[in-house]
């Protein structure tokens, strides 16, 4: 009885040593422009509260870190670890990777966790046309292994336009022919009765 019973003490045991993954919840989300399909170079911002919900004895586990990444040029980020609508942590960086410790984030189960975002960068330039990651979120163990499933982030992918292609040239036969010209005045039949009137008038001045 009691070497049947030993194994799933060691199970139980093993479940509460090892650390549990937290999960996110993305909220308010919002991208301006919203449009799907946003000119190379243009600038682009970018937001969301990103929910901490605990799935261990604490909201996050210590030695763990959350990642905020983008595609983005110029990307300047303000992240704020607010724990029970208090400022805890304010994470003001620019480029495109964003580290948070799990030391900021771990608190009792009793307290509310959550990271606000905000984020303003430029669309890249030599993607154009390629799909772009505007930020995602995703966890790291202490060994800096990204936490299987706990990618969450990826708000949107933004369509690049492509570049619009040169007018096709057009064939020979779509030319348009050139409009015949009109050949200048002619001797018109007035003229000749007018000079055949003025010799008759000569004539009969001489004979008189």
């Amino acid at each position: 009885m009691k070497t049947s019973i030993l194994p799933f003490l060691g199970i139980l045991l093993l479940a509460l040593i090892m650390p549990s993954s937290a999960s996110y919840s993305l909220q308010e989300v919002s991208v301006i422009p919203p449009s799907d399909a946003t000119p190379p170079g243009s600038p682009l911002n970018a937001s969301a509260v990103l929910l901490i919900i605990p799935a261990g004895p604490t909201t996050f586990i210590e030695g763990y870190s959350i990642v905020l990444s983008t595609d983005l040029d110029r990307a300047a980020w303000n992240a704020r670890v607010l724990v029970d609508g208090h400022q805890a942590a304010v994470f003001e960086k620019s480029g495109r990777t964003v580290f948070i410790s799990g030391y900021l984030l771990s608190y009792p189960l009793s307290s509310d966790v959550e990271v606000d975002v905000t984020l303003n960068g430029t669309v890249p330039t030599e993607r154009a046309g390629d799909p772009i990651t505007v930020f995602r979120v995703f966890e790291l163990n202490n060994q800096g292994e990204v936490v299987p499933g706990s990618e969450t982030g990826v708000i949107r992918a933004l369509e690049l336009p492509q570049t619009p292609s040169s007018p096709p040239v057009p064939l020979e036969s779509d030319a348009i022919p050139p409009s015949p010209t009109r050949a200048g005045p002619g001797i018109t039949n007035v003229t000749v009765i007018a000079v055949i009137a003025l010799a008759v008038l000569s004539a009969g001045k001489r004979a008189l």
